[in-house]
């Protein structure tokens, strides 16, 4: 088992997400998610051909093609996973981020479901009109999504406990779900207000996606999606909501 929690040294002077705990994955459109790292944001296809971004900007006149979103995170006993394009999602940019946008039947794959189980902790900005999965894990037996909402109510689910958590009035998402000491049960909490549910842990995920779980897609946009596991505790989740919102407060 891996158990490295807490601060990185690979630029702890950012307090970046990537930076104060060591993630599994960690994407972003529009950032450097560790303070060190210098490579791209993510890949795509436009009128003159194929390109990484900051290194080339997109040709915006016509419609850009994403193909993958680069994993930032350093390594620490985990695989690379880029997100890889499924389909054809499309990059837009507006009010100063650029997006994936989803239009119900692309998503993108991510390699690294197997090591989610029992405790996780997943960073998303995302926007859509309607709940429908904008995250989502899946497996034999137990079903994760995150699901925006800018017209209904933004769901966390988690197996059988698919119901609202609250009702959002931001585009980012905090999701944790694990023990907690402080509340001394399993806890599902959702943008850093916390909520007690059945003892039953998550045992496997075969699949793990931006834009889909099983047969369901998302119709909407991502900006970015970071994910931890092992037994994080609800005041690292607390931690990480709190800079991810002083982040994106603009992001309506």
């Amino acid at each position: 088992m891996i158990t490295r929690i807490g601060a990185n040294t690979d630029g702890v002077a950012g307090h970046l997400l990537g930076d104060l705990i060591n993630p599994v994955f960690a994407y972003s459109l529009n950032r450097k998610l560790r303070n060190l790292y210098a490579g791209e944001y993510f890949r795509f296809k436009d009128k003159n051909g194929e390109g990484d971004y900051p290194s080339a900007t997109p040709d915006m006149s016509e419609d850009v093609e994403l193909l993958k979103i680069y994993d930032q995170k350093a390594k620490f006993g985990y695989n690379q996973e880029d997100a890889i394009a499924q389909g054809s999602p499309k990059l837009r940019y507006e009010d100063g981020f650029y997006r994936a946008v989803f239009s119900g039947s692309e998503y993108m794959s991510i390699g690294s479901a197997d090591v989610f189980g029992g405790h996780f902790n997943i960073m998303l900005v995302a926007k859509g009109d309607y709940p429908r999965p904008a995250f989502g894990m899946w497996g034999d037996n137990d079903v994760v999504t995150i699901e925006p909402s800018t017209e209904g109510v933004a769901k966390f689910t988690v197996n059988r406990n698919r119901g609202a958590m609250k009702k959002s009035a931001t585009n980012y998402y905090s999701c944790f779900y694990g023990f907690d000491p402080g509340h001394q049960d399993r806890v599902m909490s959702f943008n850093s207000d916390g909520h007690n549910v059945e003892a039953d842990t998550t045992e496997s995920f075969s699949d793990i996606a931006i834009g889909r779980m099983q047969e369901r897609y998302y119709i909407g946009e991502v900006l970015e999606l970071v994910g931890y596991v092992e037994d994080l505790k609800l005041k690292w989740h607390d931690t990480l909501h709190s800079q991810i919102q002083t982040i994106y407060q603009t992001y309506r």
